[in-house]
This record gives C-alpha cells, sequence and structure tokens, in this order.
C-alpha cells in the first residue's frame, strides 16, 4: 500500500494512504513525510514515530510510555470486573485478605510496568509486556 508517515499542522503522527494513479513523491514532499510499508508500522505507538534521514523512527522512550497507558487502560477495565466482586465479597463478608492483595496488584501494575520497560531495548520486548504478564 502507498503510505505516508507524517506530521500534521498539531504535530501528531499521521499515516496517509495515496491512491493509485497520483504522485506519491509529490504527495510526500508536501506532507514531508516517509513512504512505509503500512504492515511494518505499528499502530498502537503511532505517535512514537518520527522521521529521520527520510525514514520512519520510533522513539523508544515514547513507545514506553505509551505501553504504560495500555496496560493502565486494561487496568482499569480489570478494576470494573475486580470491584463487582470486592462488593459481593464485602457484603457476604467474606476474607477480604485475598481480594486486598488483588487490589494492590491492580492498583500497582502502571508502575510495575514503567519498572519493566526500563529494561526493554526493542519495540519486540515493550510490546511483549501485557497486565496478564505482570500481576
Amino acid at each position: 500500500m502507498r503510505t505516508i508517515l507524517h506530521k500534521n499542522d498539531n504535530a501528531e503522527v499521521l499515516l496517509t494512504t495515496v491512491a493509485n494513479g497520483y504522485d506519491i513523491e509529490k504527495a510526500k514532499e508536501e506532507l514531508g513525510g516517509c513512504l512505509v510499508d503500512i504492515n511494518n508500522v505499528r499502530h498502537d505507538y503511532i505517535s512514537a514515530y518520527s522521521i529521520k534521514n527520510n525514514q520512519a523512527i520510533i522513539d523508544l522512550e515514547k513507545a514506553r510510555e505509551l505501553k504504560v497507558e495500555i496496560i493502565r487502560k486494561s487496568r482499569d477495565e480489570k478494576f470494573i470486573d475486580f470491584d463487582k466482586r470486592y462488593n459481593i465479597a464485602l457484603k457476604d463478608e467474606v476474607d477480604m485478605d485475598i481480594l486486598k492483595q488483588e487490589r494492590q496488584k491492580l492498583k500497582d501494575a502502571p508502575q510495575n510496568a514503567e519498572v519493566y520497560l526500563d529494561s526493554c531495548i526493542s519495540l519486540q520486548e515493550i510490546d511483549a509486556l501485557s497486565l496478564a504478564a505482570i500481576l
């Protein structure tokens, strides 16, 4: 696919597909971007890309930050189910120790992700981390 990675006027990174029949080199020049293979661009990390020497380069620090946000979002979704179970256990007067430990693990997940991600040296390593792996 004929795709250009570039930044818009708000400095957001975008992918623009150019239809066949249009001069892609001219479009690339006008957008100030570079040609990319859409299959090699990780959409979850699109804002971590920049253009250097007419190539798409990923900023691993930004990718780490984005991954922490992904972990945080997953954690927040998991909290919805957890809160339901917690409230039922509270009403049933069940021993809450295990649930309190689980809650603390969920609460600490983004910080634990940051610690792990500091040692990652590739996008593949960053992307491999999941909430389940942290918990």
